[in-house]
Parts: structure tokens; sequence; C-alpha cells
């Protein structure tokens, strides 16, 4: 067996940080090379079962979990090989576009599942979406989406046709989500944390902005994200 060190984006393996995302990567497809178990946890017989069941090897070592995580508090690790499904063709799905913040990233994740859209595809140069603390920010939800990364947006339409909706400032009504009509297979195209969605998106499709009150200057990534993914299940 490999020695395992803290993750490094050009290694072939990520981890999960935490018990809760490595039974979510256990109920998953994913190929799970190894778990690291504290003799602090409490719950250890009852994982342990579950990885003689699935024949996943398994250590009892808090000092290995020390030296990946560098976290007192973490009790329990899997080492998984990095890889995904791609985007599916025709699904809703969400378009990230250089999005920087790896924990942004993972809650998005999270809201994805919780409101059945389980296709992200990702855009230009973004954070590393196998890093474990994504994995570990998306409570797990990583190991139940299909991922795709492109480029730059005329990669992306190469290979997709859905109905784009890009969440821009907007000073006409009609682009109000709350106006908006939605058809699908939809996009919701997000952009970066600081900078939004680059002068010259319109092109690719339909805007959009969420209304809100003068007393704050922005809504962050994920509750916007989120505010869409609501409404345009709602609408469906």
């Amino acid at each position: 067996m490999r020695k395992y060190k803290r993750y490094n984006k050009k290694s072939e393996y990520s981890y999960t940080l935490g018990a809760f995302p490595t039974i979510e990567l256990l109920q998953s497809d994913k190929e799970v090379e190894a778990v690291f178990i504290d003799e602090n946890y409490k719950d250890k017989e009852k994982l342990i079962n579950i990885l003689n069941e699935k024949n996943i090897y398994y250590e009892i070592s808090g000092k290995t979990i020390r030296r990946i995580a560098n976290k007192d508090k973490t009790l329990v690790i899997a080492a998984f090989k990095k890889e995904n499904q791609p985007v599916l063709k025709n699904k809703n799905h969400v378009v990230l576009h250089e999005i920087s913040d790896m924990g942004n990233l993972g809650t998005i994740m999270r809201s994805m599942l919780a409101f059945s859209v389980k296709d992200l595809v990702l855009v230009g140069n973004v954070a590393d979406y196998f890093n474990p603390k994504v994995i570990r920010a998306s409570m797990g939800a990583f190991f139940k989406l299909r991922i795709s990364h492109y480029e730059n947006m005329e990669e992306y339409l190469r290979d997709h046709k859905n109905n784009l909706y890009l969440f821009m400032l907007s000073l006409d009504e009609k682009d109000s989500i709350y106006h908006k009509k939605v058809e699908e297979p939809f996009a919701l195209v997000m952009g970066n944390e600081a900078s939004g969605l680059p002068n010259g998106f319109e092109k690719y499709g339909e805007k959009v902005f969420i209304p809100q009150s003068k007393d704050v200057d922005s809504l962050n990534l994920p509750i916007a994200t989120s505010i869409g993914l609501y409404e345009f299940r709602r609408k469906r």
C-alpha cells in the first residue's frame, strides 16, 4: 500500500476529512483506496463492519490522520481515486465561471443536490474541485454529482445546447428572476465571487438578476446560486 501524504493537486488521489463525507463516499461508486480511523472515534466498530462488508482496507491510526489532515478534530479519513463522471447532455445544470473559493464551491455542490440538479460545469481557471476542503464543504454531495471542466465558454457550448440564464446585474425589470420563464434544459451561469460574469457574456443567453434591498451591496455566490436553484425548480 502506498504511503499517503498531505493532499497535492497533482496526486492521483484525494481525501474525505471526517466521518460524514467518508460515509457518503462509501455509499457511492467511487474507488476507495483506504480508510484511516482514529482510536477515539466512537462509532469505529460500525464503520469497520461497513468496510469489512465492502472489503476495503483500513487502519486504526490517529497518527496517519494527523499527518494528512493536520487537524486534531478529524477522526476519520478516506483516500479515494480522483475520477468523476462527466456532465450529461440535455440535463439541467449549473455553470460556474472562474470560481476560486473552495468553500463556496463545496457549498454550491450541496445546494445543487438539495434541489436535484446533479450536473456541474466548471469553466476557466477554477478552484481544484478534488481538494479535500471542497469535499468537506459539500458534506459529501460531491460524490453524487457529475462534473465537467472546460477551458472557456466556447468549448463548453460545443458540447451543450442548454438554455443559458446568466446571473448578472440588470436595470430591466423583465430580467428579474421572479418574471423569468424557465425553459429546459437550463443552465444557471454564475460568475466569480468578486467580479461576477465578464462584460459581453449576455451574448450567450438571457440575463437574470435577483432583486434585493439597497441595504446590502450583493449576495454571496452560494446564496445567489441557491436562490436561483430554488426559483428554477419551483417554476419547472
